[in-house]
C-alpha cells in the first residue's frame, strides 16, 4: 500500500477537529467565518510546505508550483485538493516524484497531524513553457522489455561499429576475476599475449596496406633510400 493511501485511506469522524482549526479559529466564531479562515490557513500551509521541501532537497522553487482547489467528498467536510504543477522539464523530477510527494505529505503532517481530514488528494500536472526538450514516445516494446542492470564494463558492447584503429575482438577491461582452472598470474599472461597479438595484427595490416599502395615489399622500411651527396669543388682553393 502506498504512503499516500496510508495517509488518506481512513476518514475521521465529523467530530474530529484539525489542529490548525483548534489553534487558529475561536470557538465562538460563526461557522462560515471559521471555514474561510481554515481554508486560507491551509492554503498558506501548503505553499510554505512546498517551498521549504523544495529548498530542503535542492530543487529550484520555480520548477514546481501549486494550485489549491476546493474539493468535496461524500461523508466528509469540504477540503483542499493539492495540484502540483511541473513548470520545468527535468527527467530527474519524474524519477524522484514519488519520494518528493511522500516528503511533502510528511511535512504537512508535521505541521498539522490531522491534515488527512481536509487534504483530499494530490495530483500532478505538466505546464511547460517549452515542450521541445521533452523526448518523444519510444518504441512500444520498451515497456515490456527486460531491463538490464547498469554495468560499466558493458559500455563497449553497446557501441556499434567502432574505430578503424581498433581490431575487433573481445574486450576484458575490468575483468579481474580469474577464469575457472587458471590462476590470476596465468590470466594476466593470457591478457598480455592477447594484447600483443592485437598489436601485431595492427602492424601487419598497416604493412599490407602500404605494400598495396606502393607496390613494394611489405617488409621494406617506410622511408626513401638515401646516398651521400658529393661536395661542390671550390675553384679558388683548388680543393673540394
Amino acid at each position: 500500500m502506498s504512503f499516500l493511501r496510508q495517509i488518506f485511506g481512513t476518514t475521521k469522524g465529523p467530530n474530529s477537529t484539525s489542529k490548525t482549526h483548534s489553534m487558529l479559529s475561536p470557538a465562538t466564531s460563526p461557522p462560515s467565518r471559521n471555514a474561510a479562515s481554515d481554508s486560507t490557513t491551509r492554503r498558506e500551509l501548503l505553499r510554505v510546505v512546498l517551498r521549504n521541501t523544495l529548498n530542503r532537497h535542492g530543487i529550484p522553487t520555480t520548477w514546481i508550483g501549486a494550485e489549491m482547489l476546493l474539493a468535496t467528498s461524500r461523508g466528509r467536510e469540504p477540503g483542499i485538493h493539492w495540484r502540483l504543477v511541473i513548470r520545468h522539464w527535468d527527467p530527474r523530477l519524474l524519477t524522484h516524484a514519488v519520494a518528493l510527494q511522500n516528503a511533502l505529505i510528511v511535512r504537512v503532517l508535521a505541521f498539522d497531524p490531522l491534515a488527512a481530514q481536509w487534504l483530499m488528494g494530490i495530483s500532478w500536472q505538466f505546464s511547460l513553457p517549452d515542450e521541445s526538450l521533452c523526448p518523444p514516445m519510444p518504441h512500444p516494446g520498451i515497456w515490456t522489455a527486460e531491463q538490464r542492470p547498469d554495468d560499466p564494463d558493458s559500455v563497449a558492447a553497446e557501441l556499434e561499429g567502432g574505430s578503424g584503429d581498433v581490431i575487433a575482438g573481445p574486450v576484458r577491461i575490468g575483468d579481474t576475476a580469474p577464469r575457472k582452472g587458471k590462476s590470476a598470474a596465468e590470466e594476466e599472461d593470457d591478457d598480455v599475449k592477447a594484447d600483443l597479438e592485437r598489436l601485431f595484427a595492427v602492424r601487419d595490416a598497416e604493412l599490407e596496406l602500404n605494400s598495396r599502395r606502393g607496390g613494394g615489399d611489405a617488409t621494406e622500411p617506410m622511408y626513401l633510400k638515401t646516398e651521400p651527396q658529393p661536395l661542390e669543388r671550390d675553384p679558388s682553393s683548388g680543393r673540394s
